[in-house]
């Protein structure tokens, strides 16, 4: 081994080696002075032949108790090259503080800063060591986790992120809502597309309906959609929605301290088991009701487990707590919020980055809403104007072509040309296009009336059932609609059955006795409509349509009404008609 003057150069290698040797050195050196002491040699004789200092010699010449009592010192306390670098790496960790968790100092990133910033030339396990000893130091004044029993009723609430697929096999983000119990240590989970309060407030709810009852005590986090923020002292400013919703359930809410998540641990635990279980292998979600619906199995599949520490089911835990429960209130707390929007100059709300069509008669006026978890209810004068599922994605654009047709009744021509046209009933897309002028803007009347009625849904049934009888002019699909689902309060028509009525149609006594009358049969009335399986109103309807002829527009619909009436009244030679227009007999 190369010297230089009196100290070797050591490898990095063997540098354990060469501390070991050291000490076994040390160790030969004491037993030789007590030794000679022990021959007779004086202290200052020791000294001298040894080279060593006199009060080294007389600390182990005299020394009786040999006993190794004391700890040895995990890393060492002095750092002769680091000590004048120690305030930096001081100011460094305090500033750490304050920094994001993700974001702080490493060992390493300290050694990296002071041999580039500062020249600091000593080794890497020096500053790791006092790095160490540092924030041990720092964590002494810090309280420790303590072993604690939970009460019966007392409940945890918590999110978690999770991955889903869509009917396409797309990965998209979702969020876990637990409410876990840590007397009995179940818990309940149900899926939202977002941590906002809305799908707080819902999953809570379903929560509570679903068990039958509140716990008494909720823990929570300082989770923005609950806590506007913390008081001196630590009490809480709540959000209008959490405040009224506690209000109306009647529980006590705990928040743990900030950066404390360890103060719900069990809510925190129940987060990944269930991530891990519930939704491993990644589920496949199109309707997230079903879905939620279908997760209360899991939870009481997964409660018949045995509990972690008391070795029975938590399930039969879970019937001893339930009973202390509060009990759920006799209305319902409806989840939403109310929010006002300016409507734009092309009739558009823009909301969470998304916009939502509403009429363009409502241009430039201020529209209020009613935002629940998954829709959004738009009113205008206090009157319900549009309703939207409500989007979670960004920068999308939502159309609803119901909310354009008096506009498009003033421009019929530009139909096929609109944004919303391919979104209108398949059947009436065909319809419309294969229009023209006046027959358009009434066909485009027609469906207007049904869109201002609310039977917007059966726009298409309608149009097939007239196509049944042969005819697909616009006065025929009508007689259908008045027919079938228009709400009417008219007087009775003059004249009666079997007789002339103004228009010189004739009805037709007994027309529906039999079933091969053309136009009878339920399987006619019922193919391609749902609104048909009243087979005797429809099969009338398709009957009589067959045999009036084809009318101008805008026509007395006093006639139909006529029609249908006398059609009607000559069932009871076969049976009786019911009030919903179905025969008995």
């Amino acid at each position: 081994m190369p010297t230089h003057g009196k100290y070797a150069t050591i490898s990095q290698g063997s540098k354990a080696e060469a501390k070991e040797a050291g000490k076994v050195i040390r160790m030969a050196k004491r037993m030789c002075i007590k030794e000679m002491y022990e021959e007779g040699k004086s202290k200052n004789e020791i000294s001298r032949r040894l080279g060593l200092n006199y009060r080294t010699v007389s600390k182990y010449a005299e020394m009786d108790d040999w006993n190794d009592d004391k700890l040895p010192s995990l890393a060492p306390e002095n750092y002769p090259i680091l000590g004048g670098f120690i305030h930096l790496i001081d100011e460094w960790i305090e500033a750490d503080k304050t920094a994001p968790r993700k974001q702080r100092h490493t060992a390493k990133r300290i050694y990296d800063r002071l041999r580039d910033e500062a020249d600091y030339t000593g080794s890497y396990s020096s500053v790791k060591r006092y790095i160490h000893r540092k924030r041990v130091s720092l964590s002494q004044g810090k309280a420790g986790f303590l072993p604690i029993s939970h009460p019966m009723a007392y409940a945890q609430v918590d999110f978690g992120e999770i991955v889903y697929l869509d009917e396409y096999g797309r990965e998209h983000k979702a969020y876990e809502l637990i409410v876990s119990f840590p007397y009995s240590d179940k818990a309940y989970v149900q899926v939202f597309l977002s941590q906002n309060q809305e799908c707080l407030l819902t999953g809570m709810r379903s929560v509570f309906e679903y068990i039958g009852g509140v716990p008494q005590v909720i823990r929570f986090d300082n989770m923005s959609t609950a806590v506007v923020k913390v008081l001196d002292g630590g009490e809480r400013e709540l959000t209008d929605g959490f405040t009224r919703f506690k209000l109306h359930y009647r529980f006590k809410a705990e928040f743990c301290n900030p950066a404390s998540g360890n103060e719900k641990g069990n809510v925190e635990n129940m987060v990944g088991y269930i991530r891990r279980n519930a939704f491993v292998p990644i589920p496949t979600i199109t309707d997230f009701d079903e879905f939620n619906q279908s997760l209360w199995k899991w939870c009481e599949k997964a409660a018949m487990e045995k509990h972690y520490i008391h070795g029975v089911t938590k399930e039969s835990l879970w019937q001893e707590e339930k009973n202390k429960l509060l009990s759920l209130p006799s209305v319902r707390f409806n989840v939403f919020r109310y929010e006002s929007f300016r409507v734009s100059q092309t009739g558009f709300v823009s909301f969470e980055t998304n916009k939502y069509g509403l009429s363009p008669e409502l241009h430039n006026t201020t529209v209020q809403a009613k935002i629940f978890h998954d829709s959004i209810e738009f009113y205008h004068d206090k009157a319900l104007v549009a309703t939207y599922r409500r989007s979670y994605e960004k920068n999308r654009e939502f159309m609803d072509w119901r909310q354009y047709m008096k506009t498009l009744l003033r421009k019929p021509g530009a139909a096929e040309h609109t944004r919303f046209f391919t979104s209108m009933p398949a059947g009436w897309q065909k319809y419309i296009s294969e229009t023209s002028g006046k027959e358009r803007k009434s066909a485009l009347q027609l469906l207007c009336d049904m869109v201002k009625d609310g039977n917007s849904d059966s726009c298409d049934e309608i149009l097939n059932l007239a196509k049944q009888s042969g005819r697909s002019d616009v006065d025929s699909v009508k007689q259908c609609y008045y027919s079938l689902l228009k709400d009417r309060k008219r007087p009775e028509p003059l004249g009666s059955p079997g007789s002339l009525d103004s228009t010189g149609l004739l009805g037709s006594p007994g027309l529906l006795e039999s079933d091969n009358t053309p136009g009878m049969s339920a399987s006619s009335a019922e193919s391609g409509s749902s609104v048909s399986s009243d087979s005797t109103e429809a099969s009338a309807v398709l009957y009589l349509l067959s045999r009036v002829p084809k009318l101008n527009y805008n026509p007395d619909i006093s006639v139909y009404d006529s029609l249908t009436l006398t059609a009607a009244a000559e069932t009871t030679q076969a049976g009786t008609v019911t009030e919903g227009g179905e025969l008995n007999g």
